[in-house]
């Protein structure tokens, strides 16, 4: 017991936290118009509620411990910890939108659909919030509400899924710079009127924004796979996504990069990191001694 407690000790002196806390990619969060957040298990069975306060709920992103989500009034990122649902203020906002919806993570950046009239996506620095770049969606019209980076690509819906339409909602891939590469990838047709979507680094996840349910696609073929009930009352979500530190397409995930998690050390502080490890080893035989 005194070497756990030496070890913990020194975990939190050099942020093992960072190497050994790992990520939960297998739960779904959601932001809805609502204004509540919830995380899911992908059986639909609810984990957590979130506090959201700020208005009409649209996009929702999830990198280790913050949850970065949107209003469709604002251009503001807001965001809120994970471990105990504290608000932690404005992430960025992006300049010449009035509002904004869905948001996804490449690794390092993020990626930001517009919701003031447009069908902009915007790549904006984790960093320092700038925007980096602006790329128009061909297949979407204004307020499209779905958008999500997955193995170097976008995909995203082609109309606001709030506002039902005959025939359901496709969605499109795209590459880096808005050029289309494969039309109506999925299609909701009898699959409820699609939202928001996730990608778990196999399946996609889309949000039935109606039914209190979302539906389960293939990643390879854009199949449909299966509609999962949520539990709790969730009549209008908007957008879902997994914890991006621990998906294998991006980040995390096995034969990938770490995350560039803001406020995580960087690759090059490990060698700190596994300095402090030794640091436990020497006080743990010191300790028995």
């Amino acid at each position: 017991m005194k070497t756990f407690n030496v070890f913990k000790q020194a975990c939190l002196v050099f942020a093992c936290g960072a190497v050994f806390g790992g990520a939960n990619a297998q739960l779904l969060y959601a932001n809805s118009a609502g204004s509540d957040m919830a995380s899911f298990k992908l059986d639909g069975t609810q984990v957590s509620t979130y506090t959201q306060d700020k208005g009409n709920g649209r996009g929702v992103v999830v990198v280790g411990n913050t949850i970065y989500y949107t209003v469709a009034n604002s251009s503001s990122i807001y965001t809120r910890r994970v471990s105990d649902n504290v608000d932690t203020g404005i992430a960025f906002s992006i300049a010449g939108s009035s509002g904004l919806q869905a948001i996804s993570y490449d690794g390092t950046n993020f990626w930001v659909g517009d919701y003031s009239g447009t069908n902009n996506a915007y790549l904006v620095s984790a960093a320092d919030g700038s925007l980096l770049k602006t790329v128009s969606l061909t297949g979407s019209e204004g307020y499209y509400d779905g958008l999500e980076y997955f193995n170097g690509k976008l995909i995203a819906n082609r109309y606001d899924g709030g506002y039902a339409r005959a025939g359901g909602n496709q969605y499109d891939v795209y590459d880096l710079n808005g050029s289309l590469l494969q039309a109506a990838f999925i299609n909701t047709n009898g699959h409820g009127n699609g939202t928001g979507i996730a990608f778990d680094g196999t399946n996609f996840y889309v949000s039935d924004i109606f039914n209190n349910r979302i539906s389960k696609w293939d990643g390879t073929t854009g199949s449909f796979i299966d509609s999962i009930t949520l539990g709790g009352n969730h009549q209008a979500i908007e957008d879902l996504s997994v914890d991006f530190a621990g998906r294998v397409d991006t980040c995390g995930g096995p034969n990938q990069p770490p995350c560039d998690i803001p406020g995580v050390p960087e690759p090059e502080t490990y060698a700190l990191m596994l300095a402090g490890l030794g640091l436990v080893g020497w006080m743990s035989r010191r300790s028995r001694a």
